[in-house]
């Protein structure tokens, strides 16, 4: 009875599994149609954004060919050059533009691959086609604001010209009165500014007064008065130099004032340490790059004498960098000779011991001490009075220390031989 049903438990674990299999279908065909729903929706939203672009600018390129009429009217065909090729350029990229669009709405079929991209190159062209359209345009309207408002900018514009001349006559008393003062070379810099900006006003007024002309005339007066800004742009920025030029000299002067100032110490420094320093050698190098110094400081104060700050502070400097050098190497040798005559006494004294002693030593045990022994305490003594002769300490005080060695191995080798 039992196994007329075996067959019961695979029917069963048969229908988990079917089961299972539609379950899983089933999640993959609801996911198949959210995706292509997706799809469809971000193409519909594409091509959306791709016919809107176009409009706009198929009205844009209608508007601004009406603008492009007023604007030759206005100020005539060679200003609007750029703006006429502007807008030929936008026409043909709205053209291919259409007929990217036309391949989209005929009969044949497209892929949608094919639909993407078109509708991509379509938004593309139009949105650049009209970016450039809405540029000129904008410009042309800042023109003609220029335009309504000529009157009043060309009288603010003949106030401004009329002060910077009497900044050029300015800039010129400037130069003059600092020509006294400081050398050709260093106004370089700012010394043909005064020209420069005088060419650059009377450009300027020759501009404005055309512009005065074409206004009474009823023309546009933009490009003159444009060209009068520039120019006087132009001198306004070479004037500024000329103040800033100065300041900088007078903060030159100064500098130069305080190191001299300082130059004079340090000179008399450098002279008391060559005075006092007991090396000759030494006090004749410091008194080679004192004189150095000295020649160039008395040169920067002579009364009267034009000034280079720049210059001068790079003469002055170099010459006291090496008065610096030569000062800390006097004092490096001072300090030295100093150390060595203070480790001098007990040197000598130190030699003098070891040699009593091992002298004393080697009288004691004469019959057994050999010649090694006795040549390096002669040589020890010989040394010693060398040191105890010589003048220079640091001389003086590396003999005694040759003394000290030599007897110290005098009185080994002699032990030695005593054993």
């Amino acid at each position: 009875m039992d196994g007329a049903f075996w067959w019961v438990p695979s029917i069963v674990v048969l229908a988990f599994v079917a089961a299972g299999v539609g379950a899983l279908v089933g999640v993959a065909r609801r996911r198949t149609r959210a995706r292509l729903s997706l799809e469809n929706a971000e193409a519909a939203e594409l091509a959306r954004g791709a016919a809107i672009s176009l409009v706009r600018a198929d009205d844009l390129v209608q508007d601004t060919t009406d603008e492009l009429g007023f604007a030759i009217a206005q100020f005539g065909e060679s200003a609007t050059r750029d703006f006429a090729t502007a807008l030929g350029l936008s026409r043909r990229q709205l053209t291919e533009a259409f007929a990217l669009q036309q391949k989209l709405d005929d009969v044949v079929p497209d892929s949608p691959a094919e639909v993407r991209r078109w509708n991509e190159q379509i938004r593309a062209l139009a949105d650049e086609a009209s970016q450039r359209l809405t540029a000129q345009t904008r410009d042309f309207a800042r023109k003609r604001g220029v335009e309504r408002t000529a009157p009043q900018a060309l009288e603010q514009l003949v106030r401004r010209l009329d002060h910077a001349q009497d900044r050029v006559i300015s800039g010129a008393g400037s130069l003059d009165r600092l020509s006294r003062s400081y050398t050709a070379h260093a106004l370089a810099p700012i010394s043909g500014n005064v020209a420069r900006a005088q060419a650059a006003v009377a450009e300027a007024r020759r501009a404005a007064d055309a512009a005065a002309a074409l206004l009474a005339a009823g023309d546009p007066v933009g490009e003159q008065m444009s060209a009068a800004d520039h120019a006087l742009f132009a001198s306004t920025q070479l004037l500024d130099a000329i103040e800033s030029g100065e300041d900088e000299l007078h903060i030159g002067f100064a500098n130069l004032g305080r190191a001299t100032d300082a130059a004079v110490i340090e000179l008399a420094e450098a002279r008391g340490l060559r005075d006092s320093h007991e090396e000759a050698d030494t006090s004749a190098s410091l008194n080679r790059v004192i004189a150095e110094a000295s020649a160039v400081l008395d040169e920067l104060r002579v009364p009267g004498r034009l000034c280079d700050p720049a210059a001068d502070l790079a003469r002055l400097r170099q010459a006291m960098d090496g008065l610096d050098v030569m000062r800390s190497e006097a004092r490096n040798r001072q300090l030295r000779l100093e150390n060595a005559r203070t480790a001098l006494a007990g040197a000598l004294l130190t030699a003098r011991s070891q040699i009593t002693i091992t002298r004393d030593f080697t009288t004691a045990n004469r019959g057994r001490v050999q010649a090694a022994a006795r040549t390096r305490l002669s040589e020890a003594e010989r040394q010693l009075t060398l040191a105890e002769a010589e003048a220079d300490p640091v001389i003086a005080l590396d003999t005694a220390r040759r003394a000290m060695t030599l007897a110290t191995d005098a009185d080994a080798l002699a032990r030695y031989d005593a054993r």
